[in-house]
Order: structure tokens, then C-alpha cells, then sequence
């Protein structure tokens, strides 16, 4: 490669970077905390550990669910859909979408009594933060996809920047050399040794966010999250027939027990996800609301379909097992790190660079790197300091996140950088290390039986060590304040 042509690649890999990297990093930060985003809306619903895991979903629950549903339509409430229990989350679940986030009660799958849970939004916040960025419908998934496509290049030019040293790259990492050589070493060694990671989840992630944010054709209706509403309908859409005679043939169908149940223009359609599998294609089975009939199956996708169905499962990782969705996540981790390396490296090497912009740019480093890290983690805390029976106590929890992420942005705008850095690190480790506790004196012991609440809780903790552990990098900002 030419001095001028690499020259050229440094400047798009340097801008491109620059340009994109804050929103980059909370894309990242927030779809990697999505991967266990039903793991952590049970966290954040200590009730439901009341229901052990398998435990079977029985026809009572079905019929009050059903009835559930009816109440809802003569109330005129638009169109609820059916999470059905499955082994990532085994209560029964009525949903419907009230114009900010999908709300409804809590069964119990053994008698269909309502689980009285605290209001959230749950894991499905940092899902809906990471492809929408929290913005109005359609400009979020349109920003999100711009800076796919920016950071698509950047995968790129850094690619063809370190080609030679793609293999050296692996097995260097100068922790004790100087701060902006250890984290370019950071920067570099995360991007090459998770290059195939990087090049899957950008280059799918390009393609899903494109064909969500334009006016194309949708290959087949995808099933609900609680981050878009179901479509309007007419206004007779609750299912009159049996939803568990219905449910008996769709599993007879489908030879899998359905994962969640649809209602829309007077069809009900459940739908299986092909669990353990890398490809997010579901199942369906459709049958008429009002007499119970079997209308339809799902077909076999074209080759073309089948393979956006797997860009589908290897991005959003929602059909994957638990060990590929830890991997995915360490994967997202890695990616995170890449990010925020690569930003506190530029700005840390502008020894001699005394304007504005870049000591802008320090600071914004640490206000949306650092503060988002110490508003998710606040996140958690508002579930749990937030009283059980407030109303609005979901709209307070994320609130309360973009209120830390304000305050953190507001602090290191208005003290110096080497002060604000360390407020915001010591900060963001006593929140982590204080969860576990406060989560002990807020949540019945019954919740600290269960495999899911220790590993969240661990999670934690690693997080706030790893807080306290960074301020030993921190005299990076001291000669730039």
C-alpha cells in the first residue's frame, strides 16, 4: 500500500471513528446487554420468582388469558398478543401496546392468576435504545442505520490499515507501556481477535437496519417485541374459539410447542421460534378467531428469504442456545471496548492540540462512554428504590437513566476533566458493587434461589470492580485539563 493511499485510509478510518464512535459505543453497550434482555426484565420482576422453571403451561391459564383478552377488546384497548412460557422466561405473559411500551398482567402458567409484578420496561429498553436510540419512529432506525453504515466503513479501513500485522496484533498488549500506546494496543487487539465477530454483526446489522428504515418490501411479518406495535386491526380481533383447542392443533402443527400468539383481522396465528438455531425464520400456524378453524402453515422460505432470515437469528441472537448468546455477548463486550479505546486513544495522543474541539471531544469522551455506563447501572437501582406500587414507575426508571446520563454530561462540561473522570469512576463502581446489596434488602431471599438472579448480580459486581480497576488508567487526562 502507498503512503498516500494508507495516508487516505487513516484520515476515513480517523473520522469516520470520530463521527460515529459515541453513538457506535451505546449501540453496542445497550445490544449487548439486549442479548439477555428477558433475563433481565425477570430480574427486574422479582415477583415472578415465585414460578419455577418448566413449569407447564395448563388450559385454566389459557382460558383466563382468553378472557383477559376479551375484557381488553370491550374496553377498547388495540390488539395484545400472547408470550407463551418457554425456558428463558416461564410465566404467561398478556401484552398490549400503550404508546410507549408494551404493558400488561403477568399470569401464572399453572393457574392463570395474575403475578402482582412492579412495572418496568425491563431489558426490552436497552433492545428498543439499540436500534432506535430512543428517537421517534422512523428517524431512529434511520440514525441507527447511517451509523452502521459509518461504522461499516471503519471495520473496513481498519482492516486494510492493519492487514500486515493482522496475526502480530493477537498476541500484543503493552499494559505497562504508555497509556496511548497500551490503548491503541487495546483497540487494535479487540478489533483482531474478534474481526469475524465484527465484520457478522456490522455488515448484518447494516442490512436488518436498512430494511427496517426504508420503504421496502417485508419478507414476512416478524413477531411482536415489546419495542413495535402490533398492527392496527379491525375491531373484533379478540379470539371468540378455544385458544386451547387452537393451541393443541398449532403444536400438532408445528411440532413444537408455539412460542407466542398473535391477533390481528380476525385470524390468530401462533408462532414457534426455532430454538438452538441460527435461523430466526418462526413457524406459524394461522386459524380463523371466530370458529376455531386451521386456515394456514407457514411455508418454506426462497433461498433469498432463508438467508435474511439468518443474517436475522446471527444479529439478533434470539433463537440462539445460551452458550452461543454468551459468546455473542462477550462479542459485544469486545466491540464496546474496541469503540471506546479507539476514541480515549485519539483524543489522548493530541498532546500539542489546545483547541476547543478536541478538549470538547475529551470531555464527551468521558460524559457518553463513562456516563452511559453509570446510567445503565442506575437503571437498575431505580427498579429497586422506585416503590413497587407507583403507576408511572417505568417512565421514572428510564427517566432516571437519561437523568444520570444529563447529569454525568453536565458535570464533566462544568469541573475540570481529571476531577469529573474520577467522579464518574468511582460513581459507576460503588453503583455496581451496591446493587447486589441493595437487591438483597429489596427482594424476597425466595429470588436469590435462582441461577438467573446470581449471574445478574455477579455481572454486577464485575462491572463495579472493573470501574475501581480503570482508575489507575485515569492520569491520561490530567496533562490535557
Amino acid at each position: 500500500m502507498t503512503p498516500a493511499r494508507r495516508s487516505r485510509l487513516a484520515w476515513l478510518h480517523r473520522w469516520a471513528g470520530l463521527v460515529s464512535g459515541w453513538a457506535a459505543f451505546a449501540i453496542f453497550l445497550t445490544g449487548t446487554l439486549a442479548l439477555f434482555d428477558t433475563e433481565l426484565t425477570r430480574w427486574m420482576q422479582p415477583e415472578t420468582a415465585i414460578i419455577p422453571d418448566k413449569t407447564s403451561l395448563t388450559p385454566t391459564a389459557i382460558e383466563h388469558a382468553q378472557q383477559i383478552l376479551r375484557d381488553d377488546e370491550r374496553a377498547g384497548a388495540p390488539p395484545s398478543f400472547l408470550l407463551l412460557p418457554d425456558a428463558r422466561d416461564p410465566t404467561l405473559r398478556v401484552l398490549h401496546y400503550d404508546g410507549h411500551s408494551f404493558v400488561g398482567p403477568v399470569l401464572a402458567p399453572h393457574t392463570g392468576q395474575p403475578i402482582p409484578v412492579r412495572q418496568t420496561e425491563g431489558g426490552n429498553f436497552f433492545f428498543n435504545f439499540h436500534y432506535t436510540l430512543h428517537l421517534p419512529n422512523p428517524w431512529g432506525e434511520r440514525l441507527v442505520a447511517m451509523i452502521a453504515f459509518a461504522f461499516a466503513a471503519l471495520v473496513l479501513s481498519g482492516v486494510l490499515l492493519h492487514l500486515k500485522r493482522l496475526v502480530p496484533d493477537y498476541f500484543t498488549l503493552r499494559l505497562k507501556a504508555a497509556l496511548p500506546r497500551s490503548l491503541l494496543d487495546l483497540h487494535v487487539l479487540t478489533g483482531s481477535a474478534m474481526l469475524p465477530f465484527h465484520i457478522m454483526i456490522t455488515w448484518s446489522g447494516l442490512i436488518l437496519t436498512a430494511e427496517n428504515a426504508l420503504p421496502v418490501l417485508q419478507l414476512e411479518q416478524e413477531p411482536p417485541t415489546q419495542a413495535e406495535a402490533p398492527p392496527q386491526s379491525s375491531t373484533h380481533w379478540a379470539p371468540q374459539a378455544s385458544l386451547v383447542v387452537m393451541l393443541q392443533q398449532a403444536q400438532a402443527h408445528l411440532g413444537s410447542m408455539p412460542s407466542y400468539v398473535l391477533f390481528d383481522d380476525g385470524k390468530t396465528t401462533f408462532s414457534a421460534i426455532q430454538h438452538d438455531s441460527l435461523n430466526a425464520n418462526d413457524l406459524s400456524a394461522e386459524f380463523d378467531s371466530q370458529t376455531g378453524k386451521f386456515l394456514s402453515q407457514s411455508k418454506e422460505p426462497s433461498p433469498i428469504e432463508n438467508a435474511f432470515y439468518i443474517l436475522n437469528g446471527l444479529h439478533l441472537a434470539r433463537s440462539m442456545g445460551l452458550l452461543l448468546r454468551w459468546l455473542w455477548f462477550a462479542g459485544g463486550l469486545a466491540s464496546s471496548i474496541m469503540v471506546a479505546s479507539g476514541l480515549v486513544y485519539y483524543t489522548a495522543r493530541q498532546k500539542k492540540q489546545t483547541t476547543h474541539a478536541f478538549g470538547l471531544a475529551k470531555r464527551l469522551n468521558i460524559a457518553l462512554l463513562g456516563g452511559l455506563i453509570t446510567a445503565c447501572l442506575s437503571f437498575f437501582v431505580l427498579n429497586r428504590l422506585i416503590p413497587v406500587q407507583w403507576q408511572a414507575r417505568a417512565a421514572l426508571e428510564v427517566a432516571g437513566f437519561f437523568g444520570v446520563w444529563a447529569s454525568c454530561l453536565l458535570l464533566v462540561m462544568a469541573i475540570p476533566i481529571n476531577k469529573s473522570v474520577r467522579i464518574i469512576a468511582w460513581a459507576t463502581g460503588l453503583i455496581g458493587l451496591a446493587l447486589p446489596v441493595i437487591d438483597g434488602l429489596t427482594v424476597p431471599l425466595q429470588a436469590w434461589g435462582s441461577m438467573l438472579h446470581l449471574t445478574v448480580n455477579g455481572m454486577f459486581l464485575l462491572t463495579g470492580l472493573s470501574a475501581m480497576g480503570s482508575l489507575r488508567f485515569l492520569p491520561v487526562w490530567r496533562s490535557h485539563d
